[in-house]
């Protein structure tokens, strides 16, 4: 059911560098509704509030992190989920991409199903679309983790989609059932430890969360993990979802925007605090991931604490 102030929101065909929307009227499938690749390096503005009556969205995070609100009857809860996890949103949950202000830098592909089409669901039969339907209807958790080969299937079938023939977009819709059947297997992230799994992995965040003043090497942390620095860079990002240097920089960018709540220190002392090369790259970075610059964030938390 609808929240207050949310509307129903209806995606039209796009295909820009940084967007591109593959909608129902373009691919003709029953059961999809759009095939969406997204993929930004800077910081946009929050999505409004809206909702999708009678589609589940699922957004797979291939790099960097999407924070998802969806509005309850009084409250908001928020939900983070980063490269290599997939989440779902349910039809008619009200929801917004970003943090209220903005959203983080990420690439992901996302699809949207209609499931009150299963009679005629990605061209299954009755039988089988129904049961798919009902399964994705009742999900146990919407935030999952996903495998390389899981993405691979979402890119394959992009790609296909991506053609407009009839035949490849055939060859898409069986990428897709691939990945949903997979999908519906993979444990819940709710679950399970969102630390890494590996402990060389876990033993370089420890000593970047300990030193984060410190200048970082990419062959210096592959070392301190023991892996070669090729392997090093794979591992990293199948365990963070982030590449070590975005990592960094969002860890150091969290610390500033605590130094600039807390403190009067001044936003150049910040920056060489806490390991940037100058006060103006450190500037670029913040508002990169953040959407806004230093000071500005600075001035909005603190009038944000007077009204509080």
């Amino acid at each position: 059911m609808a929240s207050r102030g949310a509307f129903e929101l209806v995606d039209s065909f796009t295909w820009e560098k940084r967007s591109k929307i593959i909608t129902r009227d373009v691919h003709g499938i029953s059961g999809l509704m759009n095939l969406t690749y997204f993929s930004h390096l800077a910081s946009e503005p929050s999505t409004p509030m809206h909702y999708h009556q009678g589609i589940l969205e699922i957004h797979c995070i291939v790099k960097g992190r999407s924070v998802m609100r969806l509005q309850r009857d009084d409250h908001i809860e928020t939900l983070t989920c980063t490269g290599g996890e997939a989440m779902a949103v349910f039809p008619g949950e009200c929801h917004a991409r970003g943090n209220g202000s903005h959203q983080e830098p990420c690439e992901l592909y996302a699809m949207q199903l209609n499931l009150a089409e299963a009679d005629d669901f990605l061209g299954l039969n009755p039988e089988k679309g129904r049961a798919l339907c009902e399964r994705l209807a009742h999900m146990p958790g919407r935030l999952v983790r996903l495998e390389n080969a899981d993405l691979a299937l979402m890119r394959h079938a992009f790609g296909l989609f991506s053609t407009r023939d009839a035949a490849d977009i055939d060859a898409g819709v069986a990428h897709l059932l691939c990945f949903l059947a997979r999908f519906l297997r993979l444990p819940p992230v709710e679950t399970m430890m969102r630390t890494p799994s590996d402990e060389r992995i876990q033993r370089v965040l420890d000593h970047v969360e300990q030193n984060i003043s410190e200048p970082f090497s990419l062959a210096t942390l592959a070392g301190l993990s023991g892996y070669s620095l090729s392997r090093f860079k794979t591992r990293f990002r199948e365990e963070t979802g982030q590449t070590p240097a975005l990592y960094i920089s969002a860890l150091r960018v969290e610390r500033a925007k605590l130094e600039l709540e807390r403190t009067d220190q001044s936003i150049t002392d910040i920056a060489y605090n806490l390991g940037w090369s100058s006060g103006n790259y450190f500037c670029t970075v913040f508002k990169k991931l953040t959407g806004v610059s230093p000071l500005i964030y600075r001035r909005q938390n603190r009038l944000e604490e007077g009204d509080s």
